[in-house]
């Protein structure tokens, strides 16, 4: 299987509901002068969209707005959303020396870890995995492998940071299907970014909100 492809030539199969399923999608990923045929595809953050692909034996591709346009929307959405529910994961967790705790989605069998991002929620509790805060989580999707995350729930909310932004930055780097070097901040369903990219450098650095900053300068402060 190779990764994503923006052939919109075709069009899907009769059964095609049976392999439509929403994805992650690099922005990076839509050449500038194909965008006109994906102007469905929703901006989450920077770096990110939401799109629906078809995954075929030979390839994951996104669906054109033509494509789309075939099915109504709600029942094309509603087969995309509970087939990626329905793709394996796993939970696991990493236990840092300083005592943060970072969580894993994902199996080795799925290309769809990271897409779990946009079904948050109900995919942490479907794998076992921790209730979610209040305040969020902070998250990293460097490639189409990978959904890593920190609740925001203890003190060591600066060791699990620097974690997040170097893992990020490394499996972008090396992973297949890239998607996104950041870290972001997710709560209740939105994902913000915690990181800003110097242009003249060209290097990244954790920049969060001021409200971001408060809660976890109150968390990192609570057992001092």
């Amino acid at each position: 299987m190779t990764d994503l492809s923006t052939d919109h030539g075709r069009t899907p199969a009769p059964d095609a509901l049976r392999s439509v399923y929403l994805r992650l999608v690099a922005a990076q990923s839509i050449p500038e002068d194909a965008r006109g045929q994906f102007t469905y595809l929703r901006t989450l953050a920077p770096d990110l969209l939401a799109g629906i692909v078809l995954d075929t034996p030979d390839n994951v591709r996104v669906l054109s707005d033509h494509e789309v346009a075939l099915v109504e929307w709600d029942t094309l959405l509603s087969a995309a959303r509970a087939n990626l529910l329905a793709t394996p994961s796993d939970h696991n967790t990493v236990d840092l020396p300083g005592g943060a705790v970072l969580h894993i989605l994902g199996h080795p069998d799925s290309v769809f870890a990271a897409s779990k991002a946009l079904v948050f929620e109900e995919a942490v509790a479907a794998a076992g995995g921790p209730a979610l805060p209040a305040e969020g989580v902070l998250l990293t999707v460097p490639n189409r492998h990978n959904l890593v995350f920190y609740p925001l729930a203890d003190s060591h909310v600066v060791e699990a940071v620097n974690a997040l932004a170097q893992f990020g930055q490394g499996a972008y780097e090396d992973g297949p299907g890239p998607i996104s070097p950041r870290v972001f901040w997710w709560r209740a369903g939105t994902l913000t970014s915690v990181t800003a990219f110097d242009h003249e450098t060209r290097t990244m650095r954790l920049s969060p909100s001021e409200e971001l900053m408060a809660i976890l300068q109150r968390l990192a402060h609570a057992h001092s």
